[in-house]
């Protein structure tokens, strides 16, 4: 499993590889195991191994456990060890392509889903040329990779505005960043951390090896609904003090003579500049329309603003 894992998840993506690869890259691996056994047993029992406890896993190699064969691997033979393998890996350009695009889909807009990356490009071609360029460069330097996208046109471009759905973790932690429920941790957060679970993520314990599959993936009929009702339940609660807060600055841009108009415009700038479709507009216009008061109003609109698709996006 490791050589079809290193190589299909965490480096080059399906069809970059053979099964005589995944077999050759599994050889050069023996003897690299763990130093530390019986010391993590005993620590087990006071402590967890699982997914993330304080247990220091060491490192060693057995030379004598080593399959010091030749082996062919990618175009190299040789008696290759592990780290023969890494560097091997980290040269190929398919690597740089698979971490670039998985950089870009991760901060700046959904791609498709992995396992279709090699039968469909990445929505930025350039994007991904100028990381792939950077990665080489730099010697395979991600923290360089990540400056490149950071301070890159596409990055800061109005096109990679609201084009990633955000995860259940991140969506929740930007709802309660705007309730202010919590101004330090407690643990009256464990329920939350329930509920972000409930909208497909449990917190420290993905699915599988591959992690979660992100972008669309992440909305389904339940999902929505559970993310709906926690931005409703926040944004809606008046005691929440960074509603109160919110609440109070809308009011004070606008007057009793403010129309719907002006009052969701005020909302929405105050909410991170959303940009409604045409639907969703119309549907919270048609709310605000149908009430007189102007907090009543305000609050209203907050709230339902949650639950509009675009607030689901980052």
């Amino acid at each position: 499993n490791w050589g079809r894992e290193l190589l299909e998840l965490f480096s080059m993506g399906v069809g970059n590889y053979t099964e005589t690869d995944v077999k050759e890259c599994a050889k050069a691996f023996t003897g690299w195991t763990i130093g530390n056994v019986d010391y993590m047993m005993v620590r087990s029992q006071r402590d967890s191994d699982w997914p993330y406890g304080r247990i220091a896993y060491h490192f060693k190699y057995l030379d004598q456990d080593h399959d010091s064969r030749a082996k062919n691997f990618l175009g190299h033979s040789g008696d290759l060890d592990g780290a023969d393998i890494i560097k091997i890996i980290c040269d190929e350009e398919s690597t740089a392509r698979f971490i670039a695009r998985h950089l870009y889909h991760f901060f700046v807009a959904d791609e498709v889903p992995v396992p279709s990356w090699n039968e469909i490009g990445p929505r930025d071609v350039e994007a991904i040329e100028e990381l792939v360029q950077t990665y080489f460069d730099s010697n395979h330097d991600l923290s360089s990779m990540l400056k490149t996208l950071f301070n890159s046109g596409f990055f800061r471009s109005d096109r990679s505005r609201y084009k990633k759905v955000k995860g259940p973790a991140e969506f929740a932690v930007g709802v309660l960043k705007i309730s202010k429920e919590f101004d330090v941790p407690n643990r009256d957060m464990i329920p939350k951390y329930r509920q972000i679970g409930w909208m497909g993520q449990e917190l420290n314990n993905p699915p599988s090896v591959e992690g979660w599959h992100e972008g669309q993936e992440w909305i389904n009929t339940g999902a929505l609904i559970e993310r709906i009702n926690f931005a409703s339940e926040q944004l809606g609660n008046k005691q929440n003090p960074g509603i109160k807060e919110l609440i109070s600055d809308i009011e004070t841009c606008i007057s009793n003579e403010d129309g719907p108009e002006q009052t969701l415009d005020t909302c929405l700038i105050h909410m991170g500049s959303l940009k409604l479709s045409e639907d969703s507009r119309s549907a919270i216009l048609n709310y605000a329309e149908s009430i007189l008061d102007t907090h009543e109003r305000v609050t209203g609109v907050i709230r339902l603003l949650g639950s509009t698709k675009e607030f689901q996006m980052a």
